[in-house]
């Protein structure tokens, strides 16, 4: 998975400015606790559910938020269907156990969407 890559790295990168050695026994969750760090997923999820709920509350005839409702026709090759967009917000959908109309419903009000999205990834500390 691509994400764990990124976490990989960045993990990595804080341990040289940290001036950690690989000798140093330190979890990585010690890590985040020291340079208030939060998990590349988390941000990365918090990161797309605040651009769906931007999205969404675009005018009609956007053509970002019709693609947020497309669902693409067509042959599929062979082998492992690919990771799509649609496919990741039906995930999340089902993961924060709303329905795709409620959470279109929600996006409308700014300040409960907030709040919903605060619910899904809250801040560390």
């Amino acid at each position: 998975m691509c994400i764990k890559r990124i976490q990989v790295f960045i993990n990595r990168c804080l341990r040289r400015i940290l001036r950690i050695k690989w000798t140093d026994k330190i979890s990585n969750e010690s890590l985040w606790e020291r340079t208030r760090q939060i998990q590349a997923g988390d941000e990365i999820g918090r990161r797309r559910w605040r651009w769906i709920g931007h999205t969404l509350r675009k005018p009609c005839g956007s053509i970002t938020k019709n693609v947020l409702d497309w669902n693409p026709q067509g042959k599929r090759s062979r082998g492992r269907p690919r990771g799509t967009w649609r496919r990741v917000r039906d995930n999340d959908v089902k993961d924060s156990g709303h329905t795709w109309n409620h959470v279109k419903r929600m996006a409308q009000d700014r300040e409960r969407w907030r709040g919903f999205v605060d619910g899904l990834y809250p801040a560390p500390g």
